[in-house]
């Protein structure tokens, strides 16, 4: 693939795991044990992609991460942790990060792989680059299609446990990507949306779906790019901070709420954007058990 990754850890353990596992998949791959000896490799040599744990001795990654954006603007960078990324969505608003890792138990290497090749391929669009099986497309052409179309999908799902899970999620992207999307409806103005909307040609929705042996996904599609990393970092920190009163600032927000709610519920919260172009959300639902933990952060915009 003729891409070089340099991966800072104080983990020699995951060190070890990050270069045999990216190494067999063709990159050339570099280690460092903390941001020091990250940035004399960058000073030394040039590199497509940095990954680096958030907690370090010395600089943290995303200090490390905003001395690179710095110094080395054209570097593509991602973070991980073995925390809890909502305790880090704050920090990921600050320095403008989209993409966190999860060092799940086991070691969801498929999803680090995918994620990495994301990044270093700029090839992010499509349900089939998360899903290794058939893929399915419907077509939103009018608002009152919303209902139909999600139900046609929960009914395709053959676990209970999916159905649950997405049932929430679906909805709720479903109707941004209509409303918001689509139409670019006012949140604090919902009732005055009309019930009945036709969409245009380059404003329909497209939602693919699809499972394998591991999960079940769904992708939603809209034509229009409105949304940015920028607002679904702003609604998610929102929704994850706590006021006085110990509830979410964003509890009672008319608009963006969704965003988390769907991130919630389902295992695998995607948004992919290439603004003024187009918006995907990518919902993954893996066999229960299988990677359980922490969610990861997965925000691409072109």
């Amino acid at each position: 693939m003729n891409k070089t990754i340099l991966v800072v850890d104080d983990e020699e353990d995951l060190l070890d795991i990050m270069h045999d596992f990216l190494t067999e998949e063709g990159y050339s791959v570099h280690v460092a044990l903390n941001a020091e000896q990250a940035l004399a490799k960058l000073s030394q040599q040039s590199f497509d992609l940095m990954v680096s744990d958030i907690n370090m001795p010395g600089k943290k990654g995303y200090e490390l991460c905003a001395i690179v954006k710095k110094e080395y603007p054209l570097l593509t960078t991602a973070l991980m942790t073995a925390y809890d990324v909502r305790d880090y969505i704050s920090m990921a608003k600050e320095f403008d990060i989209g993409n966190i890792i999860t060092k799940t138990t086991p070691f969801n290497f498929d999803e680090v792989g995918a994620l990495i090749a994301t990044l270093l391929s700029k090839n992010v669009f499509g349900l089939a680059r998360y899903v290794n099986g058939k893929i399915n497309t419907l077509r939103i052409k009018n608002s009152d299609e919303i209902e139909a179309v999600m139900h046609k999908i929960l009914d395709w799902m053959q676990s209970e446990r999916d159905r649950r899970k997405f049932r929430a999620a679906l909805g709720e992207i479903l109707i941004n990507a209509v409303y918001y999307g689509a139409q670019n409806e006012r949140g604090d103005r919902k009732d005055v949306w009309k019930s009945n909307v036709d969409l245009a040609p380059h404003e329909e929705i497209v939602i693919s779906y699809g499972c394998d042996g591991e999960k079940v996904g769904v992708a939603v599609t809209d034509q229009r790019g409105r949304l940015t990393k920028k607002d679904v970092l702003y609604w998610l920190e929102r929704n994850t901070t706590r006021g006085e009163d110990g509830l979410a600032v964003g509890l009672f927000d008319e608009h963006g709420r969704g965003l988390y709610i769907s991130r919630e519920s389902i295992d695998r919260f995607i948004v992919n954007i290439k603004p003024t172009i187009t918006t995907e959300v990518v919902m993954l639902n893996y066999s229960e058990g299988l990677y359980d933990g922490s969610r990861p952060l997965w925000i691409y915009e072109m």
